[in-house]
């Protein structure tokens, strides 16, 4: 993919994140983008395909590397909270993508490239699946808890930081967008660590 057609995507990117897929044209996406809508069409077609080539292009990016993970002798404790430290930052850092694919998917179910999102959330599903066993083996977490359910407290504490940004970064009197972004990455994400580790240790 060469320079161009990444500055469209990128462009791409921004609008649907801001004003949404079907707020967005393939005009508006050319005028930013510097380019003629010619262009576009010819390098993805339609709008559907670009964005279509938005995720498949970014979804990579979204794994986290698992040999960090547990290429260690980390203690199940300390292999759970680098993984959900790890998980926030890599997800809050492609949070664009996340956002767009939380609305268009949410509201009017458009699947866009779904097996490729699929097997980046059982990737990421196995990674937590795998830290979770690790505790169970080592007697320290408790084997009832689902990792289906600790997956989904991450994805929705996460998510509901990105989707009511404003509302949070005035409640917790953040002054801006970077401030905001390190509180995800730190003081959230040790939230739902700690949330986490509350769950895989507590005894009925």
């Amino acid at each position: 993919m060469n320079d161009k057609q990444n500055d469209i995507l990128s462009v791409a990117e921004s609008l649907f994140e801001t004003k949404g897929f079907d707020g967005t044209s393939v005009r508006d996406i050319a005028k930013q983008a510097g380019v003629n809508v010619a262009m576009i069409s010819y390098y993805f077609g339609s709008k559907a395909q670009l964005l279509e080539t938005l995720f498949t292009h970014r979804l990579e990016n979204f794994k986290v590397d698992q040999d960090l993970i547990f290429g260690n002798k980390l203690s199940a404790f300390e292999t759970l909270e680098s993984l959900v430290t790890s998980l926030v930052t890599v997800m809050n850092r492609n949070a664009g993508v996340y956002k767009i694919l939380s609305v268009e998917r949410g509201i009017r179910m458009r699947l866009v490239n779904s097996d490729s999102y699929a097997k980046v959330k059982m990737y990421n599903l196995d990674l937590i699946t795998k830290a979770i066993q690790k505790g169970v083996d080592a007697g320290v977490f408790n084997k009832a808890v689902s990792p289906v359910l600790v997956h989904a407290t991450l994805m929705g504490t996460f998510m509901n930081f990105q989707m009511n940004r404003a509302f949070l970064q005035s409640v917790l009197a953040i002054e801006n967008d970077e401030k905001y972004n390190h509180y995800i990455e730190n003081q959230l994400a040790k939230h739902i660590h700690l949330t986490i580790k509350a769950l895989l240790t507590y005894e009925d």
